[in-house]
C-alpha cells in the first residue's frame, strides 16, 4: 500500500471550515485557532498537507484528476459526450453558452481559491512565526517552496479556465475580498513565475517512498515549462492565459534541466505506465497519489468520469460503480490508430461482454479503461481506487521538448524525429518519422495522453482549435447538437455564484449568457 502524504479529511477539519464551503471569502482559521494551531513543525506540516489535499483532490473525492477529465477530455475532440440525461457534463462537450451554473465550472473555481486561501495563510505563518518554530531552516525553506508550488498550481489551472480572476496573495475577510475584481491575467502569471522561480531552489530533488506525492525539484520545473508554453500561445483574440509570447527557449531549458537529472526513464512497456505506482514507476514526474481501503476517503474516482457501467461490470467489478451514461470515443479519433497500437489495446475498450446481472451481453461501444485497474479497485467502492494520476508523465516532457524545437527554442529536427520514433516503438507501430511537424506531433500526442485530460490544452497550444474543433463537430455531430466552436469558447464563465456574490464586481467572460 503506497504511503499517503496528505491529510484524511478528519484531520482537514483542523483547518476550520474552508475546505467544507465553496464560499471563497470564507476565512480558513479564526484568529484564535490560528494561534493556537501554528505553534510546532508538526501543525506546519499538517497545514501543508492541506494545502495539497484541496488542490489536488479538491474538497471531496472530486479533485484535479476529475477536473480535467471533465473539463479538457472531455470538452475536446476525443469524445463525443452528448448526454440525453442531463448529467452534469452537459453542455461541456458540446458548448453550451449557458454553463455557468454548471457544477463542474464551479469546482474549479471554488477549489483553487480554497487551495489559495490555504497557501497565502501558511505562507504568512511561516514568515510570521518559522523562524521560531523551526531549528533547521531548510525545513521551513521547503514547506514555503511547497505552499509556493502550489499556490501557482492553482492560479496556473484557474487562469487556463477563465482567464482573467481576482489575484489574491494575502488572507483576507469576506469584505475585503468582496472588494477585489478580476485582475490582468499578465498581473497572474507574474505570481505565477515568481513562486515557481522562489520554490525551485528550495525543493528537494526526489523523496523517499515514504514521502511519495510531494512536489520534486524537477516537478515545479515542469509546471513552469508548461506555463512558458501556454504564455507562448497564440492568444486567439481572447483574454486568456495565451499571450503570443516567444518564451520557447525558457520552456526548452526547464524541460531539459528534468531529461539532464537522470532521475526518470522512458520505459519500454507503454501498460507498464499505469501500472506501477510511486517512485518504482520513472515516468512520474508530477503525479497524484491515491490510496485504496484506507480509512479516511483517500481513493480515488478519476477513471469514473469517462468510464462506463457496462465496461466496469465486464471486468469483474459490481453495478453502480462506472458511470451510467458513456462518454463515447469519437470515430475520427478512434480511426487514428494502427490496428496493432499498443495505446489502444491498453486504453480503449472496443469490444467486451457481461456474463451476468443487469448488464448481461455483449458491448461494442468503444470507451477509455486506461485508468481503469480491479487490481486496485478498494473496499470502499466507487470512490475508492488506489489509482495514481500523472500529471505530467516523463514522455510528456520529451514531447513538450519537441514542441519547443519545432517553435525554435532548442534541440534539433532529429531530436524531434527521435522522441516521436521512441514513442511510436514503444507503441509497436512503425518508427518511421521523419521531419515531424508541428500538426504530425499534436497528432501524436492525442494518441499518445488519451484520457489523462491533455487534449483541450494541446488544441489550444497548436493555435489550431477553433478549425479543429468545428471540422471534428461536422464529422461527428450527425444530430446537430452542438454548437459552431469560437474563440469565446476556449475559455469557460467565470461560475454564475461568483457573479451574483457582488453584482457588478465580476464581468463576464465573452459569448456566455
Amino acid at each position: 500500500m503506497k504511503k499517503y502524504i496528505y491529510l484524511l479529511a478528519a484531520n482537514m477539519l483542523l483547518l476550520g471550515s474552508a475546505s467544507c464551503t465553496d464560499e471563497l471569502t470564507q476565512i480558513p482559521l479564526s484568529q484564535g485557532t490560528e494561534e493556537n494551531f501554528y505553534a510546532t513543525p508538526g501543525d506546519f506540516i499538517q497545514a501543508r498537507n492541506a494545502v495539497y489535499s484541496v488542490a489536488f483532490h479538491g474538497t471531496g473525492t472530486y479533485g484535479y484528476a476529475n477536473r480535467v477529465l471533465n473539463l479538457s477530455e472531455t470538452r475536446s475532440d476525443n469524445l463525443l459526450a452528448l448526454t440525453t440525461a442531463s448529467r452534469d457534463w452537459e453542455g461541456i462537450n458540446s458548448f453550451y453558452t449557458s454553463i455557468s451554473s454548471n457544477t463542474y465550472v464551479r469546482e474549479a473555481y471554488v477549489s483553487n481559491f480554497n487551495a489559495i486561501n490555504k497557501a497565502n495563510q501558511l505562507l504568512e505563518k511561516i514568515a510570521e512565526k518559522g523562524d521560531q518554530i523551526f531549528t533547521n531552516p531548510a525545513d521551513k525553506a521547503s514547506i514555503a517552496a511547497e505552499a509556493r508550488f502550489l499556490r501557482a498550481f492553482c492560479y496556473f489551472d484557474l487562469i487556463r479556465w477563465f482567464g482573467r480572476v481576482p489575484l489574491i496573495t494575502k488572507t483576507m475577510t469576506a469584505q475585503e475580498a468582496a472588494k477585489i475584481g478580476r485582475s490582468p491575467v499578465v498581473d497572474i502569471y507574474n505570481l505565477i513565475l515568481s513562486d515557481l522561480e522562489l520554490a525551485i531552489p528550495d525543493l528537494n530533488p526526489s523523496y523517499d517512498a515514504a514521502n511519495f506525492g510531494r512536489v520534486t525539484k524537477y516537478g515545479a520545473k515542469a509546471l513552469l515549462g508548461l506555463v512558458y508554453m501556454t504564455r507562448s500561445s497564440p492568444t486567439y483574440g481572447i483574454d486568456g492565459a495565451m499571450l503570443g509570447l516567444n518564451e520557447w527557449d525558457k520552456a526548452y531549458q526547464q524541460l531539459n534541466d528534468i531529461k539532464i537529472s537522470g532521475l526518470y526513464t522512458f520505459g519500454t512497456d507503454y501498460a507498464k505506465i499505469f501500472k506501477d505506482e510511486g517512485i518504482a514507476n520513472k515516468e512520474n514526474v508530477l503525479t497524484i497519489p491515491y490510496t485504496q481501503s484506507l480509512t479516511g476517503s483517500v481513493g480515488g474516482n478519476f477513471m469514473v468520469e469517462v468510464g462506463y457501467e457496462p465496461y466496469f461490470a465486464s471486468v469483474g467489478i459490481g453495478s453502480n460503480q462506472g458511470a451510467l451514461e458513456p462518454r463515447p470515443i469519437s470515430t475520427g479519433f478512434l480511426n487514428m490508430f494502427a490496428a496493432n497500437d499498443n495505446r489502444k489495446t491498453v486504453g480503449i475498450a472496443t469490444s467486451y461482454t457481461v456474463a451476468s446481472g443487469t448488464y448481461k451481453g455483449s458491448y461494442t461501444l468503444p470507451v477509455y479503461k486506461k485508468y481503469i485497474d480491479p487490481a486496485r479497485y478498494g473496499t470502499g467502492g466507487r470512490e475508492d481506487w488506489g489509482v495514481d494520476f500523472m500529471v505530467i508523465r516523463y514522455t510528456d516532457i520529451l514531447m513538450l521538448m519537441a514542441e519547443c524545437t519545432l517553435h525554435g527554442g532548442g534541440g534539433t529536427q532529429a531530436d524531434v524525429d527521435g522522441i516521436v520514433n521512441q514513442v511510436r516503438i514503444r507503441a509497436g507501430v512503425t518508427a518511421n518519422a521523419s521531419n515531424v511537424t508541428l500538426d504530425q506531433l499534436f497528432e501524436e500526442r492525442r494518441k499518445e495522453f488519451f484520457s489523462e485530460g491533455t487534449r483541450w490544452f494541446d488544441l489550444i497550444r497548436s493555435g489550431k482549435a477553433i478549425t479543429i474543433m468545428n471540422a471534428w463537430k461536422a464529422a461527428e455531430d450527425t444530430g446537430n447538437k452542438i454548437r459552431t466552436i469560437d474563440a469565446n469558447m476556449l475559455l469557460y464563465p467565470i461560475p454564475l455564484q461568483e457573479m451574483l456574490a457582488v453584482p457588478g464586481l465580476y464581468d463576464q467572460n465573452l459569448g456566455y449568457d
